[in-house]
């Protein structure tokens, strides 16, 4: 996309030909019906998303409701006119691919690693950060070129991350600075996989949370409070039937009951949760084949990779929102 140039809505034969009143060609019968098709399914497709977002229990205004109708038909469209878009205003303004790039941050996992005991200023300071910044959606965690992290520091972070923050997506990547991508999910998915995984995870966190709860409610108080006393905790693990007795149990502290975490590992806990649909991307200048790839994906974050490197991560909702809402010039 050139810097400084405008995509327009056209429908005119791009080769050469002399000056003219009206150079839009007159559409075949077989042309218009094609029109036709094409838009009754984007307003049927947007009904039905209405009319279900209507009956869903979902606190939407009517405008959202709409809004959203609308994106969802979007691609069906998209699918027939995208040849002819060579460009997208919005309020007269060009859009970036950098303006629907979702921000990830790097720190905030690697503060929850180095938590140690009531050493936690980073930690607090990463979610206090998270918690009043909205723009912080997504979290990397690199579990490097051997085993690193701890899958109770990962239960920790995405349980905080939930009930905390406003963090959409934690990142998995590999290699160190290599930044190979293993995939994604939600703070709340990766909880419950993980709390399936190792049920005393959970009880331990809330017994904490319960613990900590201050009055009136300061949450940046209550995370430097849950980060002092999670690492102290005692989990609960079940011994092999005949060495204690069937049903005997032993209390651990962290450090000895939990596992460092391998892609494998990963793949195991989290199953169908971990997103890792992707889009191949070369660092160049955004273009519509690029948008037009990053629309047919499923999922709402849609890593960039150049190779199995993470480049970017879109946000196709606000993607999809910029064109449905783009004036086509």
């Amino acid at each position: 996309m050139a810097s400084g140039s405008i995509w327009c809505y056209s429908t005119q034969n791009s080769a050469a030909s002399p000056p003219r009143k009206s150079a839009m060609p007159t559409p075949t019968l077989k042309d218009r019906f094609k029109i036709a098709l094409v838009a009754y399914c984007v307003l049927a497709v947007a009904a039905i998303v209405f009319l279900a977002l209507s009956r869903s229990t979902a606190s939407l205004t009517f405008a959202q409701k709409l809004t959203l109708s609308a994106v969802s038909a979007t691609p069906i469209a998209l699918s027939v006119l995208w040849e002819h878009i060579k460009g997208f205003k919005v309020g007269g303004v060009e859009f970036a691919l950098k303006e629907v790039v979702a921000e990830v941050s790097y720190e905030i996992a690697a503060a929850f690693q180095e938590l140690q005991g009531s050493a936690t200023p980073e930690l607090v300071t990463a979610i206090t950060k998270a918690m009043q910044q909205a723009d912080v959606k997504v979290v990397a965690v690199n579990l490097r070129s051997s085993p690193y992290w701890w899958s109770t520091r990962l239960y920790f972070l995405s349980a905080l991350a939930e009930e905390f923050t406003r963090i959409e997506r934690i990142v998995f990547l590999e290699k160190d600075a290599l930044r190979s991508y293993i995939g994604m999910a939600s703070p709340a998915a990766i909880r419950k996989a993980l709390a399936a995984n190792f049920p005393d995870y959970e009880r331990v966190f809330r017994d904490v949370m319960r613990n900590t709860t201050t009055y009136p409610p300061d949450p940046a108080q209550q995370v430097q409070n849950i980060g002092f006393q999670w690492p102290a905790q005692t989990f609960r693990v079940a011994l092999e039937a005949g060495v204690a007795g069937p049903a005997a149990e032993q209390s651990l502290l962290e450090k000895d009951v939990r596992k460092l975490i391998s892609p494998e590992l990963l793949l195991k806990w989290l199953g169908n949760c971990l997103e890792t649909e992707s889009r191949s991307w070369d660092g160049s200048p955004a273009s519509r084949a690029l948008y037009a790839k990053i629309l047919t994906c499923n999922a709402q974050y849609v890593p960039l990779l150049n190779g199995r490197r993470l480049e970017q991560v879109v946000n196709r909702i606000e993607l999809a929102l910029k064109i449905a809402s783009a004036k086509l010039a």
